[in-house]
């Protein structure tokens, strides 16, 4: 870790400098916030690694053996360094003799985070750790282990993983259909109405925990969004036509990815949330979720991990994170992973293990391909019986399925989906501009059994009705040709609270807004259809209403490999620091005799610094400094965002930005020397 030899150092600033690069690069990469920006020498490195913060966020990735560790060290050292033997030999005295390789790797640990420094025989903690350490207990022993109840096949789990992938999907894209027609509105807080959510629990036919996650996810995904029009709507997005014409595994594997990165416990909600509201995020809460998913990938495959001994190990791994917040992360991390089909009790499934592994490269492919493996077989047909039910004896395929909710309703989910054809679903797939003759086509060709004959007088009676009675906008009128159904429906009681008033023999107006006196009309037994200005039925389009994709910000081009800018920031270190120790002399731009670099356009010289980003490779650039004066350098390039290349600049030996608009090409460095 340090120069071999006796002395000790006289400020971690000096331990630093005697660290190779392999140490520093360990260094800044278990500690990412000390590289932002990049420190210019080692004293800059020091002080920014002795600040609050980052001591602070150090200290909450620590195990419990390397806070006790660590809390023994300031407690013996002092002011003084204290030997190495004698913090081994404390340490393992107050936990256990077994523990002694345990609190060896936890002190190289801890000097390799720069929380202890010295030389190879003695070491002393840094200040600001000295408070933070009170009142640490010794870790129980032996640490705690993930214990599983039974080992499950891992096709198994997949197959089981598989139904509730798709059952996730068909749910969601239940919800989206539903809303694209009648959108339900955005609150003033930001989030959905408590009554839209429970209408939403009961469209889904499910519990408050499973319809959130569907609407949390799908938010997430970027398939649905606020429209932000004057009377804004949840509105599902143009995204979301892209995503229904994808196969189920690639929509799956969308909805996973918003998952991981999704700062809410929607499995926690109840029938009073207001689901989508902008205090429900808590960013820990994504980290909290990959750790236990990260946790679960360390247990055999298919075994069925215990939830107690997942807050055990967390609790020894990170103890300063310990809390209510994790304890609910835990809950929701294996609810929400089984209702999406990434945990089956407690096991990962393979297409959830192709995500979650640190090669991102293609992972989404991999996933999507074993998620295509693990999903049942769609079916194309049903069973239509009597009772006015159809039974799906399986996953429906899309079209089907989207065809099915039309018009009927779902009743009840599982291995086999039950739905419920009623008066009311018929009216809303006639309202989608659909005729009897197409609702009987589409029920005849799905079914394996044929067209019940009650259903055939429902769909001709259901279809003979709607439309006798219409509804427009004055603030709403209704007109109907039978002059017996206006007396009636003036004189039914149901009706008071509409405020109804007759203009003609045929013609009645109403105060209530004419999607309420719909309403209001079906729940008294009317079968009334909504009429446009110019006296034709309106016909409601399931992909009326979308709202624009919300935009995502993408990485800076440096962050698909961070190990380019660690490798520049030690180079800029060791120079700052010969630098600063070197007699002053005159820095010139480059070497004499280089010719000119040509100017090129803004494109080119984008695209000539992204490149060197990717393949690590110095480039002369023509740059103009503030006072006009035209030069060239050679630089590294580390990262481009915000109009400004980060790079190693050999000329002064640090690293700095360069503003892009005063780069006027960028040329190949044949030869660093």
């Amino acid at each position: 870790m340090t120069a071999t030899g006796h002395a000790l150092p006289r400020s971690l600033a000096d331990a630093l400098r005697q660290f190779d690069d392999d140490n520093l690069a360990d260094l800044l990469t278990a500690r990412p916030d000390l590289l932002h920006p990049v420190p210019s020498d080692f004293t800059a490195l020091a002080t920014r690694a002795t600040s609050g913060p980052s001591v602070s966020r150090c200290l909450d990735s620590l195990t419990a053996l390397d806070l006790f560790v660590l809390s023994t060290a300031t407690r013996l050292c002092g002011d003084a360094a204290v030997s190495l033997p004698d913090l081994t030999e404390v340490s393992v005295a107050e936990i256990s003799p077994d523990a002694r390789g345990d609190v060896t790797t936890s002190i190289r640990r801890l000097r390799s985070l720069a929380l202890l420094w010295g030389s190879s025989t003695a070491v002393r903690a840094i200040h600001p750790v000295r408070e933070a350490m009170a009142d640490v207990t010794p870790p129980t022993w032996p640490l705690a282990q993930l214990t599983w109840t039974r080992v499950m096949d891992q096709v198994e789990v997949d197959e089981q993983a598989g139904g509730h992938a798709h059952s996730a999907i068909a749910q969601l894209r239940d919800l989206i259909e539903a809303w694209s027609s009648e959108p339900p509105g955005v609150l003033r807080s930001g989030g959905l109405a408590i009554r839209d959510f429970a209408a939403a629990i009961r469209l889904l036919n499910t519990d408050a925990p499973t319809a959130a996650l569907s609407i949390e996810l799908a938010h997430a995904a970027g398939l649905l969004a606020d429209d932000q029009e004057e009377r804004p709507t949840w509105t599902p997005t143009d995204a979301f036509d892209l995503w229904e014409e994808a196969t189920a595994p690639t929509q799956w594997v969308s909805l996973a990815v918003a998952w991981l990165s999704m700062p809410r416990l929607p499995s926690l909600a109840t029938e009073r949330t207001n689901v989508l509201a902008n205090e429900l995020d808590r960013k820990a809460v994504i980290g909290l979720r990959l750790a236990v998913l990260s946790l679960l990938g360390e247990a055999p495959v298919g075994a069925l991990v215990d939830p107690a001994s997942i807050s055990a190990v967390l609790n020894d791994r990170q103890p300063r994170r310990a809390g209510q917040l994790r304890e609910q992360a835990i809950r929701a991390t294996l609810a929400e992973g089984l209702l999406l089909g990434m945990l089956v009790g407690g096991a990962l499934s393979s297409p959830a293990r192709a995500l979650l592994t640190d090669a991102p490269k293609d992972r989404e492919a991999r996933a999507a391909a074993a998620m295509t493996a693990a999903m049942p077989a769609e079916v194309d047909h049903v069973l239509i019986q009597a009772d006015m039910t159809i039974i799906a004896p399986g996953p429906v395929a899309p079209g089907l399925g989207a065809a099915l909710s039309r018009v009927a309703d779902i009743e009840s989910r599982g291995h086999a989906t039950v739905y419920r054809i009623s008066e009311s679903s018929l009216q809303r797939a006639l309202e989608s501009g659909w005729d009897a003759a197409q609702i009987r086509g589409v029920l005849a060709e799905a079914s394996t059994t044929g067209l019940p004959q009650p259903l055939a007088y429902l769909i001709d009676d259901t279809a003979r009705r709607h439309g006798a009675v219409r509804v427009g906008t004055a603030s709403s009128y209704l007109r109907c040709d039978n002059e017996a159904t206006i007396s009636g429906i003036l004189t039914d009681r149901r009706l008071r609270n509409l405020d109804l008033a007759r203009i003609a023999d045929t013609v009645i107006v109403s105060q209530a807004p004419s999607a309420e006196l719909i309403s209001g009309l079906r729940a008294a037994g009317y079968a009334p259809a909504a009429e446009a200005p110019d006296g034709t039925i309106v016909v409601r389009n399931p992909r009326q209403h979308r709202s624009a994709s919300p935009r995502h910000r993408k990485p800076a081009a440096s962050r698909t490999d961070p190990r380019t800018l660690v490798s520049a920031a030690i180079k800029g270190l060791r120079a700052g620091d010969r630098a600063a120790n070197a007699p002053r002399r005159t820095t010139i731009a480059g070497p004499a005799g280089v010719s000119q670099v040509k100017a090129t356009t803004s494109t080119a010289i984008v695209a000539a610094l992204r490149t060197a980003i990717v393949e690590a490779t110095p480039v002369w650039i023509g740059y103009a400094d503030t006072d006009g004066t035209a030069t060239e350098q050679i630089i590294d390039p580390i990262r481009l965002a915000g109009g400004t290349v980060t790079a190693f600049d050999h000329r002064t030996e640090q690293v700095r930005g360069f503003m892009v608009a005063r780069i006027s090409g960028v040329a190949v460095l044949e030869n660093e020397g």
